[in-house]
């Protein structure tokens, strides 16, 4: 063999080599791609098979024509198409891996099947002279024993064996815990998990900054089942929306200024939102079930709110999820804004609460685009005569509905990334992760359109009342439902939950609610009807 075809040779293998080098790299992408893909299991599994199929016959292909010889603009652009075919599947590796955490993130105390690694914190003022849990002698230490008080419980365990002495200080949100460790000083150290670390360090400006971690825990959380045993593919399920118009991390407890239930058909493909009235007069079980606001259960904590609607309504609720206000800033900024038909025309504070003139927020009655402040100020206004509460509840109806449907638009594929990044940070909620997984792969199935519809609840009429809440202050101004509104949305659960087929509908002229659900028939409920000087 002369030099000169030794060298080509040479050339070959070299060339050849390289190829292969690309091909095993395409090989791992794809490999921890489809891995990803498989173990998530938010795409349809069928999906996945035939992708895995079409990858795999273009490896075997590319595998082929790299032991072939061709000329250099073929192998140039063998080697562009491999690159890009990493890019795509190391993207979508990244992004389902992503969607995955954040799902595990949003439902860390939620109900879950699989068992979640969460890591917890101890952290003390960055100026303490604490260093370490040895420094903790004789300290008082806050603990959050509401949403997650079994990391709470667990930090109390770790510390019993290395701490003697501390008083245990509980509270049922961070927030106040965080102002008493920062501005009042009367904590020492707080014991936090890191998903409402990430939280605060959102909501909370400076938070990061002025406070340091002297001790990191880590534990397999697993979780208690929910009281219905539903398929959320096939079974109809509610869920209770709180929003709450407070700065700081959503695990407030403080009152609930949004109150909706959507009842979700997944079989009919079609949502019932119902929006409550904040000063709905119902039992609170935290004040053994004494009459109080609404809005006041939330003081108590989301799932006092919870049972407060479950005992009042008779319908389970399934699962809640819990927003400030604030956060739809973000959220909606997040997604590009939402069209709205505004109502009204109104001018309303910023979102600093601010009236000044430059600050203040204006707003022309139609459609329109609305940006995150725009919409947050659609979402609180209240005030004009005769838009009042149920206006504002309307508002935030429209806004819920605007991002329910720009979420599950083909568009949503733009700000995903974004979207991850900031959901954890301003959601909570109890869906567990595995739920949603198997939901939106059922979606994934069968890309029919959804339809939302709203239940007005305005029917009833409000009432001058003692709140449990506040009577010491005497009477306050509640909203009393009718007896007609609750079967409205007890119907609208049954119908969605029990099908009817034409030929078993009936009804009788005589008594409309026969046959239905009945309401709720404690004789301690005031309803409109009992009104003593309703308006």
């Amino acid at each position: 063999m002369s030099k000169k075809d030794s060298n080509k040779k040479g050339k070959r293998n070299y060339s050849r080599t390289i190829d292969l080098v690309f091909l095993l790299i395409l090989m791992i992408i794809m490999v921890m791609a489809f891995y990803i893909a498989f173990t998530f299991g938010i795409l349809p599994q069928k999906w996945i098979m035939i992708a895995a199929a079409v990858f795999a016959v273009i490896f075997a292909i590319l595998f082929i024509l790299s032991l072939k010889k061709l000329p250099k603009w073929a192998v140039y652009t063998k080697r562009v198409f491999i690159l890009l075919l990493c890019a795509l599947l190391a993207t979508g590796g990244y992004f389902l891996d992503k969607t995955r955490s954040t799902l595990r993130k949003v439902s860390s105390s939620s109900v879950s099947s699989e068992s979640n690694v969460e890591k917890l914190m101890v952290i003390v003022p960055k100026d303490s002279n604490i260093s370490s849990i040895k420094d903790l002698e004789n300290a008082t230490i806050g603990f959050q024993n509401s949403t997650d008080k079994d990391n709470a419980e667990y930090v109390k365990q770790q510390l019993s064996g290395k701490v003697t002495n501390y008083t245990a200080v509980d509270a049922l949100d961070y927030t106040q815990l965080i102002t008493d460790l920062l501005d009042l000083k009367t904590l020492q150290a707080l014991a936090i998990s890191e998903t409402y670390y990430n939280m605060s360090a959102a909501n909370i400006d400076a938070f990061k900054d002025n406070v340091k971690t002297i001790e990191t825990y880590e534990t397999t959380k697993k979780t208690k089942p929910t009281t219905r045993n539903i398929d959320i593919t096939k079974d109809t399920f509610t869920v209770y929306l709180s929003g709450i118009d407070n700065m700081g991390s959503p695990d407030q407890q403080t009152r609930t200024d949004t109150n909706l239930i959507l009842i979700v058909n997944p079989i009919a493909k079609h949502i019932d939102m119902v929006s409550l009235p904040r000063d709905g007069y119902i039992p609170n079980p935290a004040l053994n079930n004494m009459n109080d606001k609404l809005t006041h259960t939330g003081n108590d904590g989301i799932e006092n709110s919870v049972a407060a609607i479950e005992n009042f309504f008779q319908i389970p609720i399934d699962y809640y999820a819990r927003i400030g206000f604030n956060s739809l800033i973000q959220i909606i900024d997040a997604i590009g804004g939402i069209d709205v038909d505004v109502e009204i025309d109104f001018s309303e504070q910023d979102e600093n609460r601010s009236f000044k003139e430059e600050d203040k927020i204006y707003l022309k009655k139609g459609k329109q685009h609305l940006n995150g402040k725009q919409a947050l100020a659609y979402a609180r206004h209240r005030k004009t005569i005769g838009y009042d509460n149920a206006g504002r509840e309307r508002a935030q109806q429209r806004i819920i509905k605007a991002m329910i449907n720009k979420m599950i638009s083909p568009s949503a594929i733009g700000y995903l990334n974004k979207l991850l990044d900031i959901i954890p940070s301003y959601v909570i909620t109890n869906v567990p992760s595995d739920k949603i997984t198997d939901f939106v792969s059922n979606e994934l199935n069968d890309l029919s359109p959804w339809t939302i519809s709203s239940i007005k609840s305005d029917t009833g009429c409000y009432d001058d009342q003692v709140a449990a809440s506040t009577s010491t202050l005497g009477i306050s101004d509640c909203y009393l439902f009718s007896r007609d509104e609750v079967h409205a949305l007890l119907n609208a659960f049954e119908g969605a939950s029990n099908q009817l087929k034409m030929n078993e509908f009936h009804f009788d002229l005589q008594d409309l609610y026969k046959d239905t659900p009945q309401i709720n028939q404690d004789p301690t409920l005031v309803w409109s009807d009992m009104a003593v000087r309703p308006h």
